[in-house]
């Protein structure tokens, strides 16, 4: 039973999400469909990559996943499949996959030849993407479907920029419990950083200067900086909203200066 995923921007008021699973279970009827996000913000391939990024790793390995994120942004748009770390992966190259794997190269990258008809279709997740899917669930080789290529677009956004003595980051999304992430993974905290004392400023006179382990690690309604379950910097409110209290958004710029 094939396992395939879907990251999209499509919503779920609307009937593109339906269409698309309907045309997966039509082409792979034993096909085992797994929503993991159809709530990305529209065209935002940013916060695409780090929901997917979190998610796929827990999925077995063999998995397809299917990107359809910011989908119709220009013309002429590429559409690869490309594997890493086991899972297969189908959605367009709209930069998304850069994001997805932070410049780290896939094993294999194969552009796709779409039809006339899957050309200028609104939504290629229902028609190529699931062609494609059906061909590797029936066991047919990439390269009968696709062109090898040796790259993939890089997307310079959600990367934070760096120093010897500081990380300038910014706010890229906000959960169900409007915790602000913030683009800075703990690996990278803990290189520059060196186990030196820092200050996190992320408004004006809003600074933090120690990482908590859990929210709960203040008193309720305290702001706080932990790494979450992804390993991403994050900005909160013991059992509040710090979106809001905080007056957060997205873009916004939060500088770590190590002393």
């Amino acid at each position: 039973m094939p396992i395939i995923t879907l990251t999209t921007d499509f919503g779920t008021r609307d009937y593109y999400a339906a269409v698309v699973k309907g045309e997966i279970l039509k082409a792979i009827a034993d096909a085992q469909i797994i929503d993991i996000s159809h709530d990305i913000e529209p065209f935002d391939i940013m916060h695409g990559a780090y929901v997917l990024k979190n998610a796929y790793p827990h999925f077995p390995i063999g998995s397809i996943h299917i990107i359809g994120v910011n989908l119709n942004s220009e013309t002429g748009l590429n559409h690869i499949v490309a594997t890493k770390d086991g899972h297969i992966f189908i959605g367009p190259d709209n930069g998304i996959f850069g994001l997805l794997w932070e410049g780290e190269p896939a094993t294999e990258i194969y552009q796709l030849q779409p039809t006339a008809a899957e050309y200028i279709s609104t939504i290629p997740v229902k028609d190529l993407y699931v062609r494609v899917a059906k061909h590797i669930c029936e066991g047919g080789k990439l390269a009968d479907i696709g062109q090898k290529s040796g790259s993939i677009r890089q997307s310079m956004i959600g990367r934070p920029m760096s120093s010897a003595n500081y990380i300038r980051a910014t706010i890229i999304y906000f959960d169900r419990f409007e915790n602000a992430i913030v683009n800075v993974r703990k690996d990278e905290f803990d290189r520059i950083g060196k186990n030196r004392p820092f200050v996190i400023f992320f408004k004006r006179y809003d600074d933090i200067e120690a990482i908590s382990e859990n929210y709960f690690d203040v008193p309720e309604s305290e702001k706080l900086c932990l790494f979450n379950s992804g390993g991403y910097l994050e900005i909160a409110i013991n059992k509040g909203n710090a979106r809001g209290l905080l007056n957060l958004n997205i873009g916004d710029i939060v500088q770590v200066d190590f002393k």
